[in-house]
C-alpha cells in the first residue's frame, strides 16, 4: 500500500472572505426596563408579532446566557423563542420569567 503524501506547507486562512459582525447598537434595545414596559404593552394590546420582534431584537443585543440565568429558564428556550422557523407559542411561565428578569 502506497504512502499518502501530505502537504507540509500550511495554507493561508481566508480572512478576506470573513464578514465583520456588527451587533445591534441601539441603546433603547439594551435598556431592559424600557423593553420590559414595551413587552407588557404588547401583551395588553394582544400583539404577539410585535412582542416577538421586540423580544428577539433585545436578545440579539444582550448576553443570552445571562438573561436565561436571571430568568431561571434554559438558554435553549431563549433560542427557541428567537427561531423564526418555529411557532411562537411560549408558556405563560416563560413569558413572566423573562419579563421579571428584564424588570429587575
Amino acid at each position: 500500500m502506497a504512502k499518502v503524501v501530505t502537504s507540509k506547507k500550511q495554507k493561508k486562512s481566508g480572512t478576506k472572505s470573513l464578514r465583520v459582525h456588527e451587533p445591534f447598537t441601539s441603546k433603547e434595545l439594551k435598556n431592559s426596563h424600557l423593553v420590559a414596559e414595551t413587552l407588557l404593552d404588547c401583551i395588553k394590546s394582544g400583539d404577539t408579532d410585535s412582542f416577538r420582534e421586540v423580544l428577539v431584537a433585545h436578545l440579539m443585543t444582550v448576553n443570552k446566557s445571562e438573561v436565561a440565568k436571571r430568568a431561571g429558564i434554559g438558554r435553549r428556550t431563549l433560542y427557541d423563542l428567537m427561531d423564526p422557523n418555529k411557532e411562537f407559542n411560549p408558556e405563560l411561565s416563560t413569558i413572566s420569567a423573562v419579563i421579571r428578569s428584564l424588570a429587575a
